[in-house]
């Protein structure tokens, strides 16, 4: 397993939610991955407390960004896709002229087989069916303009600190009407990540 993505993250559903999406909406670059995965993390966690993935996401400028799949797929101006991901994941590279005529590269997942459901509960495939709804048909720059609307987990960061770059606290984004406490989020996020981490040694 590469270290970059962290030792804590959910590797089969993380695979398998970036399948899904892949298949179920139109742009699926990989500012919109990141995107609709921080959706799944962050909505499901509001729900519950804990998040699907347990990805850490960064407040970067254009929304939330999972830094260690980020560091972990990206080398230079290339997307390269691990081992372990690639034969369920392709990428194709594309190109858009913005209205100011400025080329930018894209990178666009394909997806190379159905993705398996069965790996998520119940709700995380409610939650996983719900964020591909939504986007299904938004380009990167619409989802990353949601993505800093008034209460959601980017904004909060920023407001919190006042700069980019810091992460993005899943406790954060609970409030009093939040199904679950803080103190319970805590909990149950640190009992995951020492099963994680026996599980994982």
């Amino acid at each position: 397993m590469n270290p970059k993505i962290g030792k804590n993250v959910n590797r089969q559903k993380l695979l398998e939610a970036m399948v899904y999406f892949s298949k179920k909406v139109k742009n699926p670059t990989k500012m919109m991955m990141y995107k609709l995965l921080a959706e799944l993390d962050f909505r499901h966690f509001e729900e519950t407390g804990m998040p699907v993935t347990n990805l850490e996401y960064v407040a970067w400028k254009r929304g939330p960004v999972p830094k260690g799949l980020h560091e972990e797929i990206t080398e230079g101006e290339e997307l390269i896709l691990p081992k372990d991901f690639s034969d369920s994941l392709g990428c194709d590279k594309s190109e858009i002229e913005t209205e100011s005529g400025e080329k930018i590269r894209m990178f666009l997942f394909r997806h190379k087989r159905k993705p398996n459901l069965k790996v998520f509960s119940p709700r995380q495939q409610r939650i996983l069916k719900e964020v591909a709804e939504i986007y299904k048909y938004a380009t990167a720059t619409e989802a990353s303009k949601a993505s800093h609307e008034p209460g959601k987990p980017w904004t909060k960061t920023i407001k919190k600190y006042g700069r980019e770059g810091d992460v993005i606290d899943y406790i954060d984004q609970l409030t009093e009407k939040s199904p679950v406490s803080k103190q319970e989020a805590t909990e149950m996020m640190e009992e995951a990540k020492a099963f994680l981490n026996n599980y994982q040694q």
